[in-house]
């Protein structure tokens, strides 16, 4: 019994390895969405545009290495796959990525297949604004507001599950409880129902 646990965690060491080399591989990688699709579209320059006006990057077409739709094509527009040459510009374009809020368009990491299985889990168990990656990492925040690194579903069945009224209000912001200022016991007081006292005769 005790040769199959460590035969297992063997397998699950080399998994882990490959899928950290496969990741570094894609580091120069973004995925662009929400673009819709053109017949003989010029996906580089479609990037290009979409960079220089929402983001105000320098960005041209020879900064490109690789760049095409991904998957069968479907009623919805499938994302863009852009390599960059350069590291830094490709750092510029992910955090400049904020400005791009409102336009329908976002932009996504290359998420190996299991790391993308785990950032899906997570955003379906904590709520989409609680999850995010960074340079293929995942984080999440739990319930108490604290930072995960995640890298296996067994690291999300360690954090806990929230509560359904937790995860509600994660996933919806505009519907959070607004937490009044002052110590822990004044919130407990402000939360805490009212109970009803009975006169004693």
């Amino acid at each position: 019994m005790q040769a199959l646990t460590m035969l297992q965690q063997q397998v699950n060491f080399l998994a882990q390895t490959i899928d950290t080399m496969e990741m570094r591989g894609r580091r120069k990688i973004l995925l662009l969405h929400g673009i819709p699709e053109t017949k003989e579209e010029d996906t580089a320059g479609v990037v290009v545009r979409v960079v220089k006006e929402h983001l105000k990057l320098d960005l041209e077409v020879p900064d490109i290495k690789r760049c095409h739709r991904m998957g069968r094509s479907t009623q919805k527009p499938r994302p863009i796959l852009f390599k960059l040459h350069n590291t830094a510009l490709r750092d510029g374009i992910w955090f400049g990525k904020t400005s791009l809020k409102g336009t329908g368009i976002t932009i996504s990491e290359f998420l190996t297949k299991t790391r993308h299985n785990v950032f899906m889990a997570a955003r379906d168990r904590f709520g989409v604004n609680q999850c995010w990656t960074k340079e293929g990492v995942i984080y999440v925040l739990d319930g108490q507001g604290s930072r995960h690194q995640v890298s296996s579903l067994v690291d999300l069945d360690d954090i806990g599950v929230p509560s359904e009224a937790s995860r509600h209000m994660q996933g919806r912001p505009e519907q959070r409880i607004k937490q009044p200022g002052g110590s822990a016991a004044a919130v407990a007081k402000v939360i805490a129902p009212k109970t009803k006292r009975v006169a004693r005769r």
